[in-house]
């Protein structure tokens, strides 16, 4: 009997220390898991529509070089793509032996005019000449002179024609080469002015639809995420381009770090709205849908979302939450609905 009393008392200790340790929670084999969780408050997320394009300069901001006479390029000093100041030398182009005898004829007209003039003058003072011969070497003057101003425009008094920079800009493109035989009235250059290009986008006519001038565009190097390029719509087209099947759209540019002919990759914001927002890591998916994890009372608890807009790395989101709430941010992959949480609060 007294056997059977120890077994007894030592059953009732073995089930006092279990109560204990219940009690004070050392008996829950839950592991506790360390989170870093943000408060969850409205932010600005803006709808953004992304699309592609190119860096263009606008036809009314473009200057281009022609040849006035027949000739060969002996000098090239520029190339595509570069930037110039205004007064730079550009190019030279040799004139053809003809445009040089035709200006030595033009001069040799003019002489031999006015010493016809002067001859008629002398025969009408001794009265051997008539005034309508006078007035006919007048005429024959002024025709030859002429003749020298319109050649020496054109560049014939000089065996060499040199082409400079009107404007600071950039080369958008050369039509000649070294060596090149020209003809009169050839395009030689083309000379974009400095600071003035347009972005041609190319959008989805859904999108385009959804746009309007003087929109906020920002964009930059199609191989890059960094957008430092800015700009506002300018035009809007009205048709979708058959090979493309896209619309294009015309962006006034105030800000460019591209040159122009690149691609580039450009994000036009359509509307701006406070709404909540948490950061992109902080959703979750699975075959039920959007989640977070929202933190109450040193415990994580599942909160299906609907997941709106991403903006900059902020996900506008939406469901059982308001703003000042405790969302899980990093951390939340190894959690269960009701897990105990070790929380540090991030900025």
């Amino acid at each position: 009997m007294y056997q059977n009393g120890n077994e007894f008392n030592m059953s009732k200790f073995w089930l006092f220390l279990f109560c204990f340790f219940s009690a004070f929670g050392l008996a829950d084999n839950t592991p506790t898991a360390d989170v870093q969780a943000q408060i969850l408050a409205a932010r600005p997320i803006a709808t953004v529509i992304n699309c592609f394009g190119v860096m263009r300069t606008p036809t009314t901001a473009i200057s281009h070089l022609t040849s006035s006479e027949p000739g060969t390029i002996t000098e090239l000093t520029v190339q595509n793509g570069a930037h110039v100041v205004k007064g730079q030398k550009l190019l030279v182009l040799h004139l053809d032996p003809t445009v040089i005898q035709n200006w030595v004829q033009a001069q040799n007209q003019l002489v031999l005019a006015r010493q016809d003039l002067a001859q008629q003058q002398q025969l009408a003072e001794a009265q051997l000449g008539t005034q309508a011969n006078v007035a006919q070497a007048e005429h024959n003057v002024r025709t030859a002179e002429l003749a020298i101003r319109t050649l020496k425009s054109l560049g014939a008094d000089h065996a060499e024609l040199i082409f400079t920079a009107p404007q600071n800009g950039i080369v958008s493109q050369i039509m000649v080469h070294e060596g090149d035989h020209v003809d009169a009235h050839t395009m030689l250059v083309s000379i974009g002015a400095e600071h003035k290009m347009d972005a041609v986008l190319q959008v989805d006519p859904e999108d385009a639809a959804r746009l309007a001038t003087g929109m906020n565009v920002r964009f930059g190097d199609v191989f890059s995420s960094v957008q430092n390029g800015s700009g506002r719509i300018s035009m809007i087209g009205h048709s979708v381009d058959p090979q493309t099947r896209k619309v294009e759209i015309l962006v006034s540019v105030k800000q460019n770090p591209i040159l122009e002919g690149m691609a580039l990759r450009a994000r036009i914001t359509v509307s701006t709205q406070n709404l909540l927002a948490v950061p992109r890591a902080a959703v979750l998916q699975d075959n039920e849908g959007s989640f977070v994890y929202r933190i109450s009372s040193g415990h994580a608890h599942r909160v299906p979302v609907n997941a709106g807009h991403e903006d900059n790395g902020w996900v506008a989101v939406s469901g059982d939450l308001v703003a000042g709430q405790h969302i899980v941010v990093l951390g939340n992959y190894e959690l269960q609905d009701g897990m105990p949480v070790r929380e540090e609060l991030l900025p």
